[in-house]
């Protein structure tokens, strides 16, 4: 059993016991790209975890067909309370620990390291399933008791109501949600982060790339809670179409009194401007441009820039995945059409507004998080 892994230690062909996630991350460090350090909690950690009695019990729970909503919210709680009642073994403690040293040591910081500890399961951001937003993610943790305690929440989270209901609707069972890897990564000073689309989320369209972003970490911008920065570029030329400041009152920042990122109001003189300068969003499209050559299948990359570090060293990617919603098949039939990647831009999805109705501004991150990345409440 391979209980932890240095992300520079992992390849492309571990997805099996890191999950998709963590594998590319460790298969860009090894090519020279500037990713987060890190280590990674593998699936067979949590497998040599739970006990048999554990596993009878989970069983139990979800021995059921069928559940509506309010019961998968008490099977929750339940599944929940019993993976974070368990005790870790010493055997595991001792191998994060020493993991989390190693980091340290090799960041430089000693004590003084945040990371975050994100989790990375193993059928998430396939080709066929994005599982985006639906297990926890948790950002400026310090202490390694405070990282172990979270990697326990980690997996907690595969049986949060929304992870279940999510696996439900795709047909795959409640009990393969202890298929989760825990990535323990270095939190970059963050200046902006966000987001870079290889094609526009919304129509689909191969020729621009879409980039999103906001001052701050990138937690604003993937869940949803400002609008963002926006920018349109085209693929061939580089040339920026659409420069578009967003209505950002708010960004997720480091705490240092509370020891985590929070959403905090955003200052009254970064509201109003561009997070990003035109060679940084040229830049960014270009690299996630390059990703996605070499996956060969349109993609979405999150990305950070580092606080006081010179352009292009500031810029660090911390994932990508494939686009689920254009590159994957539709269903066949009358009423369920194909869309084609390589269609021309559309419209945009069509609105309920009435006739006359003053015109909404349409906001492409929210319209990828309901119908991209598939995330609940959005």
């Amino acid at each position: 059993m391979i209980p932890v892994l240095d992300l520079s230690d992992i390849r492309i062909t571990d997805i099996p016991l890191v999950g998709p996630k963590m594998a590319r991350l460790g298969q860009l460090a090894s090519a020279g790209w500037p990713v987060p350090d890190g280590y990674v909690v593998s699936v067979e950690a949590l497998d040599g975890w739970l006990s048999p009695a554990t596993r009878a019990e989970l069983a139990r729970l979800f021995s059921g067909q069928d559940h509506d909503q309010a019961a998968l919210v008490r099977l929750s709680a339940q599944a929940q309370a019993l993976i974070l009642s368990q005790d870790l073994p010493g055997w595991l403690e001792e191998a994060v620990w020493q993991a989390h040293e190693r980091l340290r040591q090799r960041t430089g910081l000693g004590p003084r390291l945040r990371v975050a500890v994100r989790s990375s399961a193993v059928g998430e951001d396939s080709g066929s399933a994005s599982f985006a937003g639906q297990f926890s993610t948790y950002l400026g943790i310090g202490e390694v008791a405070d990282v172990l305690t979270h990697i326990m929440k980690c997996w907690a989270s595969g049986y949060t109501p929304h992870a279940l209901e999510y696996r439900r609707q795709i047909g795959r069972s409640p009990l393969h949600s202890h298929d989760l890897a825990v990535g323990v990564l270095q939190l970059i000073d963050v200046r902006s982060a966000g987001v870079v689309f290889t094609l526009d989320p919304v129509a689909g369209d191969r020729s621009r790339m879409i980039v999103e972003a906001n001052w701050g970490f990138g937690e604003s911008v993937v869940s949803g809670h400002v609008t963002p920065d926006h920018w349109e570029v085209d693929r061939v030329s580089g040339q920026i179409i659409t420069r578009r400041v967003g209505a950002k009152q708010e960004w997720s920042v480091l705490e240092p009194g509370a020891g985590r990122v929070v959403l905090a109001p955003m200052p009254a003189e970064l509201a109003g401007q561009l997070c990003l300068d035109d060679d940084e969003v040229r830049y960014l499209c270009a690299k996630a441009a390059e990703i996605e050559e070499a996956e060969g299948v349109p993609q979405d990359v999150e990305w950070a820039i580092a606080r006081d570090t010179a352009f292009p060293d500031s810029v660090f990617i911390l994932q990508h995945r494939p686009e689920t919603t254009w590159t994957t098949p539709a269903p066949a039939g009358p009423d369920s059409p194909a869309a084609s990647p390589a269609s021309p831009a559309s419209p945009g999805p069509p609105t309920s507004e009435p006739p006359g109705a003053p015109a909404k501004a349409f906001d492409p991150v929210q319209y990828a998080l309901r119908n991209v990345f598939k995330v609940p409440g959005t």
